[in-house]
């Protein structure tokens, strides 16, 4: 099967001189002056290729196949066009007229059947783009998507976070590079995603059950880190970034380049980051939550008439200290190296994403191979080594009968092996898993009114353990099995009128119990955990609905989700404890619920003012009425922007205030403690200096300002007493560079 695979390729890349050349060309004007507009970013998604208008407002993109795709036609202050264009003859004309308007309106985003309009998806896809990745202090980009509602972070200070999504998060959560998911120890609170704070287009996060596009895991939602775009065609672009942070005394530095000629691009970035323990609000030191790390990308890929392919590396290493009971007596210097009760983490992605286009279908074949290696040492001691190596694939064909129907169907799967490489402790067994999954999704427009899409899609996991570490959780010495499971989803956009829409989707996830909760049987972080090895799948049910308005100044969103989650995992103490004394965290399950909302408004009166706010709300319940455990605090956050004119020299300057409130959280577990309300208050300032013709943009941005004294529900170091970061400000300098390149 595999020899035919290949062939079939080399014939197709072959074939590539018997392929008609296809251009699409046009002008775009300002609608309401018809005057035309120089600068306005036109982009291919899912060719990954674009350009720009020039000073007669001309644009021009060859080298495109045969079939239907989304362009996007975009400028600041205008209202974004995503139009589908029929690319069938060689040459087509496609003039553009942008409206003025203040809000941003939706983009295209990577939906379950493509490429799609936001308002034309019953699945709700919300979105941070990379100019929006630097406002703030923050120091870990997964911190950043806290600004979404309904997302939180679990965090072990600025250098460990993990997602938390509708009060759902670690196995329950899935984190993306890329498309591919990030298997990354998730079962525990101290083992951090490794993604680089540069390189990312934008973040996209689905909340809620996403089982039918990625498989088990996806229960609470996803995450998906998009790498950068490709240099515009014809284009050489690099840019120079450096940053400083005042809480941690830390550094960042990266450097990227990338190039794009008719057919082929390229990109390669590195960089680096190193900080201090950071500064509560009392001005005193958390031992021991420095970190250093170094990170390096890579990408090449060719756009032709009959396809695209695209080839990624990510190398990320990292060593981040641990604010353990025993760092926390030894560590009292303010040093940036870690020398004791740390993990030195290394991460290696290399994926491949392929697309051949044929008239009416589109066939994509995606791989990935991702090593994830995990040592854990105190003082000079090794006491963790393991080693765990994923390998994904992905195969899929995208069918569109007519204008107003699509169609997906597809295979994903998996192998994944951990391997411990012989260091004293053992967290979790050698362990085996394959995946192996068959979906479908069909898209069907009832004129311009009504967007449905339903799918449906099977999956089967098969986990192997050859040595169980601690018989003592089960009669065998070995685990052999394995777990399918069926869902679907069904939604629709209706329509109500150019301003008003309405989203409703009902949709199931399945996730596995995980090897820890399965077979662990040991000390993991400061106690003593107990797996239970005939834990069942969970399996959710939920059920969302939303409303939509957008006007030229304004834009509501209300929606209400509740999620009824059979056989949820948990872990609490038990009556058990051990020889010393100490009690034993056991694995269990129950039914329970979770359920809450989400609501926004945005108000642009002016150009030049920007106010925002939002409220999210979340109650999660066992069945038997307690209440579940790491439910975050609800929150209203907003904030006010003022973007003022620029003079000679400095453009696109800005102000802006941003406040986050959150109420107590007194819906605690018996293991779990009350966490008082809080209010935290950041500022920024930025500017873009031109000399002569180079451009350097300057942010300076201040979070916790008031130097706030806080403990977040989700904060894990609040067990040791210590409170959530103080007052942090960051001056942060970008040098874009471009150039023409490749193309006479």
């Amino acid at each position: 099967m595999s020899k035919k695979i290949y062939l079939l390729i080399i014939v197709l890349f072959a074939s590539n001189t018997v392929f008609a050349h296809r251009t699409i060309k046009g002008q775009i004007k300002n609608k309401e002056s018809k005057e035309t507009m120089v600068g306005v970013a036109i982009y291919i998604p899912e060719l990954q290729k674009g350009t720009f208008s020039d000073e007669q407002g001309n644009y021009r993109i060859d080298n495109l196949p045969k079939g239907v795709f989304t362009f996007q036609y975009s400028y600041l202050g205008y209202k974004t066009i995503s139009q589908e264009v029929n690319i069938e003859q060689e040459e087509i004309t496609l003039n553009i007229e942008l409206e003025t308007t203040y809000i941003h309106s939706a983009e295209v985003v990577v939906s379950a059947i493509g490429y799609s309009s936001q308002h034309c998806n019953a699945i709700k896809v919300e979105s941070i783009k990379a100019e929006d990745l630097n406002n703030g202090a923050t120091i870990n980009i997964m911190d950043k998507l806290v600004k979404i509602p309904g997302v939180n972070m679990i965090t072990q200070g600025p250098s460990i976070s993990t997602p938390n999504i509708r009060g759902l998060s670690l196995s329950n959560v899935l984190v993306l590079n890329n498309g591919f998911r990030m298997n990354n120890y998730q079962f525990s609170t101290e083992h951090p995603y490794l993604i680089s704070n540069y390189g990312i287009s934008k973040i996209e996060v689905i909340k809620g059950p996403a089982s039918l596009l990625y498989g088990s895991d996806a229960i609470g939602g996803v995450i998906n880190y998009i790498g950068e775009r490709p240099a515009s065609v014809g284009m050489m672009e690099a840019d120079i970034n450096t940053a400083y942070y005042s809480n941690t005394r830390g550094y960042e530095t990266n450097i990227g380049v990338k190039a794009h000629g008719k057919q082929y691009f390229w990109g390669v970035r590195a960089g680096m980051q190193k900080h201090g323990d950071y500064m509560q609000g009392n001005n005193e030191a958390v031992p021991n939550t420095r970190f250093n790390d170094q990170n390096v990308q890579f990408n090449t890929g060719i756009n032709n008439d009959f396809g695209s392919f695209t080839l990624r590396y990510n190398y990320k290493a990292a060593r981040l200290g641990l604010t353990t009971p025993q760092a926390i007596a030894l560590v009292d210097d303010k040093g940036y190296l870690n020398e004791m009760w740390y993990q030195d983490l290394d991460y290696h992605q290399l994926s491949s994403h392929n697309k051949f286009y044929f008239k009416k279908l589109k066939f994509e074949t995606n791989f990935s191979y991702q090593t994830n290696r995990r040592t854990l040492f105190a003082t000079s001691q090794h006491l963790l080594d393991m080693r765990l190596q994923n390998a994904d694939y992905e195969l899929k064909v995208n069918f569109e009968p007519s204008s107003s129907q699509k169609i997906v169907i597809g295979t994903q799967g998996n192998y994944t092996q951990n391997i411990n490489n012989g260091a004293p402790e053992i967290v979790i067994p050698n362990y085996y898993q394959n995946d192996f999954s068959l979906f479908g999704l069909y898209q069907k427009d009832f004129g311009h009114k009504v967007h449905f899409q339903g799918g449906l899609r099977y999956d089967y996991r098969k986990m192997y353990v050859p040595e169980i570490i601690n018989t003592t959780i089960a009669t065998a010495t070995n685990l052999d099995t394995n777990y399918k499971s069926i869902n679907f989803t069904i939604g629709a956009v209706f329509e109500l009128s150019e301003e008003w829409f309405i989203r409703t989707n009902f949709a199931s996830a399945y996730r596995t119990p995980n090897i820890a909760e399965l077979t662990q049987d040991g000390f993991h972080e400061t106690r003593y955990e107990r797996g239970n090895i005939h834990l069942q799948s969970q399996k959710s049910y939920e059920g969302d609905i939303g409303l939509h308005y957008h006007s030229q100044m304004f834009t509501f969103d209300f929606s209400a989700f509740y999620n009824d989650i059979r056989n949820y995992i948990y872990i609490a103490p038990s009556a058990d404890t051990t020889q010393q004394g100490l009690e034993i965290y056991q694995y269990g399950q129950t039914d329970a619920t979770i359920y809450g909302l989400e609501t926004g408004i945005n108000y642009m009166p002016t150009k030049q003012l920007d106010l925002n706010l939002n409220y999210s709300y979340v109650i999660g319940k066992q069945k038997n009425g307690d209440w579940l455990p790491m439910i975050p605090q609800n929150r209203i956050q907003g904030g006010i922007r003022i973007s003022l004119k620029g003079l000679d020299v400095l453009k696109n300057n800005f102000v802006e205030i941003n406040g986050n409130y959150a109420f107590k959280q007194d819906h605690i577990t018996d293991h779990e403690e009350a966490s008082d309300a809080y209010f935290l208050l950041n500022l920024g300032i930025g500017t873009s200096l031109k000399f002569g013709n180079q451009h350097f943009i300057l942010s300076i941005h201040a979070d916790n300002i008031l130097d706030t004294q806080y403990m977040d529900h989700l904060s894990i170091l609040r067990e040791e007493g210590f409170y959530n970061m103080g007052r942090n400000i960051s001056i942060k300098l970008s040098i874009p560079i471009s150039g023409k390149y490749g193309i006479k």
